[in-house]
């Protein structure tokens, strides 16, 4: 099933391709041999469309299933601090790629665990997913874990938290010192982890 995150991406890429290809619902209802209601529903209401609504509508629509679904890789942008200051994007010009999570549609972005401070919950060379689509921090990331970049170039994997002042955070590690009250720059939360074994 796809989760209530993932919803709103799945349906702006079937949206997409019905318009790109001239596929009313009813149409696309036809093709896909399901019910218009159950267009309606995926386009409008469900919060958790089935994997075989989904194959149903894929091949309707003549795109590979991962197309909709988001099983296609995902890039390697660099390493993420769990320990000291880590660069975020890497030096060399070809990015790797890596699986993408299932049922996980929409620009996401992948990154390599460096250090030990976040043990147990992320060992090094662990991947962690994130969705970055804005700048700044949403107050709704406050106390998840997240990917944060701050202003000094650094780009870390810690527990977001208000600072003591206006604009500023604290970053809390699982077994090292909090960094406090830094300038972040952008955080978006981990979405997925994809263990190092």
């Amino acid at each position: 099933m796809a989760s209530k995150l993932d919803i709103q991406a799945i349906r702006e890429t079937i949206v997409a391709e019905m318009e790109r290809k001239g596929f009313s619902r009813r149409k696309l209802s036809l093709h896909a041999g399901i019910g218009q209601t159950a267009i309606r529903d995926l386009l409008e209401r469900t919060e958790n469309p089935g994997i075989g609504t989904l194959h149903k509508v894929a091949e309707a629509l003549d795109l590979p299933f991962e197309a909709i679904s988001g099983s296609a890789a995902v890039p390697l942008m660099g390493r993420i601090g769990a320990g000291g200051s880590v660069a975020f994007f890497k030096d060399d010009h070809e990015v790797e790629t890596v699986p993408r999570p299932p049922l996980a549609p929409g620009p996401l972005m992948a990154l390599e665990v460096h250090g030990d401070s976040m043990l147990p919950k992320y060992e090094p060379g662990d991947i962690v997913y994130v969705r970055r689509d804005h700048e700044g921090v949403l107050p709704a990331y406050l106390g998840r874990y997240c990917a944060v970049a701050l202003a000094d170039g650094g780009t870390y994997l810690k527990v977001l938290a208000p600072g003591t002042s206006a604009g500023r955070y604290t970053l809390r590690s699982l077994n090292a010192a909090d960094m406090e009250n830094v300038e972040v720059l952008w955080a978006s939360p981990v979405l997925f982890v994809m263990p190092r074994h």
